[in-house]
């Protein structure tokens, strides 16, 4: 398993939808389901970052994701590993989210702390319907 903390079932989820793990992003992160939608997508890697899922990281990128495409595979694992270990991530607002036929967009404020620091950002992500499945294309931050 590639996760660093993983919550038990009926704990919080870190995405802070308000519902159980187990009942919100765990399934996608088991792979027994697909994000519905790119909000759900955005949510469940938010989760990943939170627990250290590299693997459901690695496979949520989308095929022309910019680190995807250019770095070797071990070297896109190696740097999500140090994301997932150096980060705390305690909290996850999503501001907007649209989508418009296999493109979709979430703009959401992140709460992350390094080394006690806190280094929160707000992204606009942009995620495409890859063979029926939504992927994480690209995020300009604010």
């Amino acid at each position: 398993m590639s996760n660093l903390r993983a919550p038990k079932r009926t704990s919080a989820c870190p995405c802070q939808s308000g519902k159980p793990y187990g009942e919100c992003c765990r399934p996608y992160h088991r792979r027994t389901q697909e994000a519905p939608d790119p909000e759900a997508l955005m949510r469940s890697r938010y989760s990943a970052f939170a627990i250290g899922e590299i693997d459901y990281l690695v496979a949520t990128l989308h095929p022309e994701h910019a680190e995807k495409k250019n770095l070797p595979e071990e070297m896109l694992r190696s740097s999500l590993r140090a994301a997932c270990r150096d980060h705390r991530y305690t909290g996850l607002t999503i501001l907007e989210t649209s989508v418009d036929g296999d493109r979709g967009m979430v703009r959401f404020v992140a709460k992350v702390f390094q080394r006690g620091k806190d280094i929160s950002f707000s992204e606009r992500s942009t995620f495409e319907r890859v063979g029926g499945a939504w992927r994480y294309l690209e995020g300009e931050t604010a």
